[in-house]
């Protein structure tokens, strides 16, 4: 009776499942980098050739009651001490740019790079892993298929900078193969979405005020490639990408998720920028 009752309050009064105090306490949005390309096409196939574009970059950090959490690192520190920014024309002549070291945005709010519990990135592309070598004391999320690129003979074939990896070799692992609850509570889960990497992969989170959020990674890059489902023709697996944007809409239609792709700078300049936060 007593439980019956709990739950006819919960009920009326729309409190979250959770309970007085959700796992996830907030989450901080940091900027971690721009991209500017010269032709956005290469990322819109078929469409906007020749078009200059800016591509935002951000990292995520998770306060969860267990520990933080944070996902995806940006361009590397370094780049803060190059105005002009670092140009490659191999990269499909992307300049990428890093205004503000991860570092200096983590302890503005308190953070330093020991107190991570957690550490995952989205995939292991250099502006994704920029400064992952800062994390090594934390214990790592990675798509076992993810890691066997990286850490294999050659991981420059799939366009994984090795030395942004140096440190993780002896770092503490979990090697997934699938999807993945962080703390076991459905709070925080990373879903394998591979496709753009061998081992992709994004993530849910459940905030107790916006409710729950879905961090896409590069299993698309702007909103508009989440609405028509553009594959660039770059990525690892065309076909895997397909059946990764088809699952992540699912969830979407399951969870009713609000979609937040990591590199839409417009979509990302209507959220709250750390040191604030979104609960």
């Amino acid at each position: 009776m007593k439980k019956l009752l709990c739950l006819a309050a919960l009920l009326l009064a729309g409190c979250s499942v959770w309970g007085p105090k959700p796992p996830v306490e907030r989450m901080y949005v940091i900027e971690c980098g721009e991209n500017h390309v010269k032709d956005l096409s290469r990322w819109t196939p078929g469409e906007n050739v020749g078009k200059p574009f800016v591509f935002g970059d951000y990292c995520y950090l998770i306060k969860h009651a267990n520990g933080w959490m944070l996902w995806d690192s940006g361009n590397p520190d370094r780049l803060a001490a190059m105005p002009e920014g670092l140009s490659s024309a191999a990269l499909g002549g992307i300049t990428a740019y890093m205004r503000k070291p991860l570092e200096a945005s983590l302890k503005e709010i308190g953070v330093e790079p020991k107190d991570i519990r957690y550490f995952a990135m989205s995939h292991s592309h250099g502006d994704h892993s920029g400064n992952a070598n800062l994390f090594a004391g934390s214990v790592l999320l990675m798509q076992a298929a993810e890691y066997a690129a990286v850490f294999g003979p050659e991981p420059q074939k799939y366009g994984f900078p090795a030395a942004n990896f140096e440190k993780l070799r002896n770092a503490r692992v979990e090697k997934l193969n699938g999807d993945y609850d962080v703390f076991g509570d459905g709070s925080v889960v990373i879903k394998s979405t591979p496709g753009h990497t061998p081992g992709h992969q994004s993530l849910l989170v459940r905030l107790p005020k916006r409710g729950p959020v879905l961090l896409t990674g590069d299993a698309v890059h702007l909103v508009y490639s989440w609405e028509h489902e553009l594959v660039p023709g770059f990525n690892f697996d065309q076909a895997a990408s397909r059946r990764s944007i088809a699952a992540l809409k699912q969830l979407v239609k399951e969870t009713g998720a609000q979609v937040w792709i990591n590199h839409d700078r417009e979509q990302h300049n209507l959220i709250p920028k750390s040191p604030n936060f979104v609960e």
